[in-house]
């Protein structure tokens, strides 16, 4: 009984920590693309993963409600976790990141080479940047986002994978 008290106690912590961790950090913020897809791009069987990028800014509540509502529980879900490779950069804040081909760029200058100027914006990407589902652009149907989200990684891993 005592060990089984003890168990629930250190489950509950790392449940806890685990979530504090989760909420604080949001997505994987992108630092190098090209080290992150050699790193986590592909998955056990040898398939090419999809990166879903996110373009957000800070103080964009549309970003915030995207990240809460959808890509979080999408990564909690672990059912992206073989298909899938979660990104964020954050735009007009002066940070740099390395690209694809692992030359440092600024995000903000990254994200406009695929016309991303507005946030949120999703982008869909391969292992060298290029595109591979049509990106979103802000949310016009939040009770349908999700399917969209769903119906362009599915198009992207195809043709990665096909």
């Amino acid at each position: 009984m005592r060990i089984a008290s003890l168990f629930q106690l250190i489950s509950a912590t790392l449940l806890f920590t685990l979530s504090s961790v989760i909420s604080a950090s949001g997505l994987p913020i992108a630092s190098d693309l090209q080290a992150e897809y050699r790193q986590s791009g592909i998955n056990n069987e040898g398939q090419k993963k999809v990166v879903l990028m996110l373009v957000s800014q800070p103080n964009c509540s549309f970003c915030v409600q995207i990240t809460e509502e959808i890509l979080r529980p999408m990564i909690i879900s672990g059912n992206y976790a073989t298909n899938t490779l979660f990104s964020e950069i954050e735009i007009n804040t002066g940070k740099s990141i390395k690209d694809f081909a692992g030359n440092s760029v600024n995000a903000t200058e990254f994200a406009q080479r695929y016309g991303a100027w507005a946030t949120p914006t999703l982008l869909f990407l391969d292992q060298q940047g290029k595109q591979v589902a049509q990106k979103i652009i802000g949310i016009n149907t939040p009770e349908l986002y999700g399917f969209y989200v769903d119906k362009a990684l599915r198009q992207g891993f195809t043709a990665l994978n096909p």
